[in-house]
């Protein structure tokens, strides 16, 4: 039986589809939480104590580490065949890496895209999925965000700090644009089987670009995995919830991070979409598809 998990990978984001086909399962990762939570690899470890050594499609939905950090273990250790993301390899300027780089680790970053690129992976970029479906049997992953006419300005941002002559001043400007960018150019994913939606996967989406997703469609997912994990409701509202109404709603967030006021923000939210809360925290969430 096809099954979705959202891994407990603290204050980060790692989904897993096992989706049975005709040709067999396929393995789907999107987002791989961060590098090490609780001094554990849990991706990783998902996927050597399911015997898995191939993922048929890798999405990561944006530029953060709390997002990549752990695909860094997959080298070597994991084929991929297909990833999606805003772009390919970054190796940034040197003088970026003690400012930002290192502790957000893009040098594990540079290594991974490295790895597919030595792999052969088919690299595709997030801009270029737009309105794009990736079929696996009777289950079609749909690209809701970007749009055809999204700008991915933190791509361009990320990228200028690739320059081996960057000055002080615009390692300022550009580090500055591409962190107040970076999530809302995350991409939006929505599982579904026949005219059944099961899951909504947002990435650290804002809720503008949620409004822009949906606009002109009918979404009415299963399973939503709330944006940003739970905090700051730039990135979600009732409003929205109101539209989606899903039957569980996943916080992918850790102890350290829930508060009082999140949980009460939570149950506002739950109460317009008639949801019933999970947060990862408690443990892997598992659903069978």
């Amino acid at each position: 039986m096809s099954e979705l998990y959202i891994l407990d990978v603290g204050r980060a984001d790692c989904t897993v589809l096992l989706l049975d086909t005709p040709q067999g399962r396929r393995t789907v990762v999107v987002d791989g939480g961060g590098k090490y939570h609780k001094d554990r690899k849990p991706l990783l470890e998902f996927l050597v104590q399911r015997n898995i050594t191939v993922i048929d499609l890798l999405i990561l939905t944006h530029l953060h580490q709390d997002h990549f950090g752990g695909f860094v273990h997959l080298i070597d250790r994991v084929q991929v065949r297909r990833a999606v993301a805003p772009c390919g390899d970054l190796r940034f300027a040197d003088r970026v890496y003690p400012v930002y780089g290192d502790r957000e680790f893009y040098r594990e970053y540079h290594d991974f895209f490295q790895y597919l690129e030595r792999s052969k992976t088919e690299l595709i970029r997030s801009a270029d999925c737009a309105g794009r479906t990736f079929t696996f049997g009777d289950y079609v992953l749909e690209c809701l965000y970007p749009l055809q006419n999204s700008t991915q300005r933190s791509v361009a941002y990320a990228q200028k700090l690739c320059d081996p002559n960057l000055t002080e001043e615009a390692m300022a400007w550009n580090l500055t644009a591409y962190k107040q960018t970076c999530n809302e150019d995350s991409s939006i994913w929505l599982l579904r089987k026949g005219s059944t939606d099961l899951a909504l996967l947002s990435g650290d989406s804002t809720d503008e670009t949620m409004r822009a997703a949906l606009c002109g469609r009918q979404a009415r997912p299963r399973l939503q995995k709330l944006s940003h994990h739970g905090i700051c409701t730039r990135y979600f509202s009732e409003y929205v919830q109101k539209i989606l109404k899903p039957e569980i709603l996943v916080v992918s967030v850790d102890k350290t991070h829930y508060t009082e006021d999140m949980a009460a923000q939570i149950d506002t939210l739950c109460a317009a979409g008639d949801s019933q809360c999970y947060y990862t925290f408690q443990g892997d969430v598992n659903i069978s598809l």
